[in-house]
């Protein structure tokens, strides 16, 4: 089923949170490149994921000085799963990969020392012990991370460096140059001897290695999970997320639900972010409000925190409930990856086909975005009111964000963003009058995000209107526009 394409994704501010996954080891990079929503199948798997990161957020809170440690050894961890393939498809190991082998086992041995304290209730980032690669690749027992081929892997290597050494050494202490010659012959002979027994000794380890190299890739991925645990984590405690209820209703409880994307670009700004709140049960809820109140960015939030949730995460909210989905839908009116070449209304319709479709088959999250506003005002209202009449015959979960009056009936919720509802006209006119060079970013100031939930009769706000004398439109336009609304 569908949970929205790379840009759609884009658009919500899910690929803006995945960057901020600060994530070390290649192995991490594998499991965030995996990551998907939860099946309905799932339930268990997705309690056991929300289990692990709230036990992974509760250790990190109070062993900082262990998950520095932790830190640390992530940057000098290699990928050596190309090294480990070569070995189980019987290739030889060079010197630098049984170096890189060897290191990765110490470093194996140092993680797991700090998981064996930090005593974690997370069965899936549990390490087994590397020792006997470690002793395997370190036979003088000196607990380095250097490797070479040592004289200790062969009696037979050992003397054959010795007389290459000696012959070296003669070659210093003869004086004529033919000597000198028999000499160096009898040095390269004993230096192909010496590189067919360190061939011999490489393809025994490598063959030793390919015995634990089922061990290596649990390893490697229980370090990909805690790698990209801990990275939820942190994002979860920069951010102030919380854990998300899954039930089984399809109802939807969102309490003070923010988007980091946007709240980023407003503080930024130096505005503040209007945290969304709302509840949504199966069928169609309409949100009305005019242009500038900020209802795309409520549908964005909310996607953003449902598609998270359901994949695992800590949502951006003081308090969450959602059911398992499956599918979830997102159409606004940035379509140019899928119109090529059609208007925007022909996009949203193909778009909108896919939705039908799925709503049909199961049970999901349905969001849109100023449906057809790409077409003539009359037509524009028609279709709306048809599709969102449509769509309360569903289990689906629909919620669609519009401008035009009458379109809610009897058997939908409706919520509207509250402008200018309750601002002073005048005394706001007068504001802008003084500093008409700042007059939009006034207006933001003082019209009001959040939603509240309305019965059907009440209109969409007049703020467009309202709008616009503010910002100075001729009177007489404005006196016209009045004329009409009476």
């Amino acid at each position: 089923m569908k949970f929205l394409d790379k840009q759609q994704r884009d658009q919500i501010g899910f690929s803006f949170v995945m960057d901020k996954l600060g994530i070390t080891t290649s192995y991490g990079l594998e499991e965030k490149k995996n990551i998907r929503p939860f099946k309905d199948s799932e339930i268990n798997e997705l309690t056991h994921e929300l289990n692990s990161l709230e036990n992974m957020i509760k250790s990190m809170r109070t062993h900082s000085q262990e998950y520095n440690g932790i830190g640390r050894i992530f940057c000098k961890l290699k990928d050596i799963r190309n090294s480990i393939k070569r070995c189980n498809e019987s290739g030889t190991l060079d010197e630098i990969e049984l170096y890189e082998i060897k290191y990765f086992s110490i470093l194996v041995t140092d993680l797991k020392n700090i998981l064996d304290k930090l005593q974690l209730d997370i069965e899936e980032v549990h390490l087994n012990s590397l020792d006997e690669i470690i002793s395997l690749l370190d036979p003088q027992k000196k607990g380095m991370s250097t490797f070479y081929v040592y004289d200790e892997y062969s009696k037979n290597l050992q003397y054959i460096r010795e007389k290459k050494k000696q012959k070296e050494k003669e070659i210093f202490t003869v004086k004529t140059e033919e000597e000198v010659n028999e000499l160096k012959k009898q040095r390269l002979d004993l230096v192909i001897e010496e590189e067919e027994e360190e061939l011999r000794i490489r393809k025994e380890l490598t063959l030793q290695i390919s015995k634990e190299t089922e061990i290596i890739n649990q390893n490697i991925k229980a370090i990909g999970r805690l790698d990209f645990l801990i990275a939820k984590a942190n994002l979860s405690i920069d951010y102030n997320g919380s854990r998300p209820k899954i039930c089984e209703e399809m109802k939807i409880n969102l309490d003070e639900g923010f988007n980091p994307e946007i709240k980023e670009i407003l503080e930024k700004g130096k505005k503040v972010f209007t945290p969304v709140s709302i509840d949504l049960i199966g069928g169609t809820t309409i949100i009305t409000g005019a242009n500038m109140g900020g209802k795309s960015v409520t549908l964005k939030t909310i996607v953003l925190n449902l598609l998270l949730g359901q994949m695992g995460f800590f949502v951006f909210a003081k308090k969450a409930q959602f059911p398992i989905l499956n599918f979830i839908h997102f159409v606004s009116d940035d379509m140019q990856s899928i119109s090529k070449g059609l208007s925007t209304f022909g996009a949203e319709i193909i778009k909108l086909k896919e939705v039908v479709e799925s709503a049909k088959i199961g049970n999901g999250f349905i969001a849109l975005d100023e449906f057809a506003r790409g077409t003539n005002p009359k037509e524009g209202y028609y279709l709306m009111k048809s599709l969102s009449k449509y769509l309360t015959k569903f289990q689906s979960i629909s919620l669609i964000s519009t401008h035009y009056d009458g379109v809610v009936e009897d058997n939908m919720e409706h919520y509207q963003v509250m402008g200018l509802k309750n601002v002073d006209f005048n005394a706001l006119k007068y504001k802008i009058d003084l500093n008409k060079t700042h007059s939009v970013e006034i207006i933001q100031q003082h019209m009001n995000y959040k939603l509240e939930k309305v019965s059907k009769e009440n209109e969409v706000p007049k703020d467009a209107l309202n709008i616009a004398v503010l910002l100075g439109l001729e009177k007489e336009i404005v006196d016209i526009a009045k004329s009409f609304y009476n």
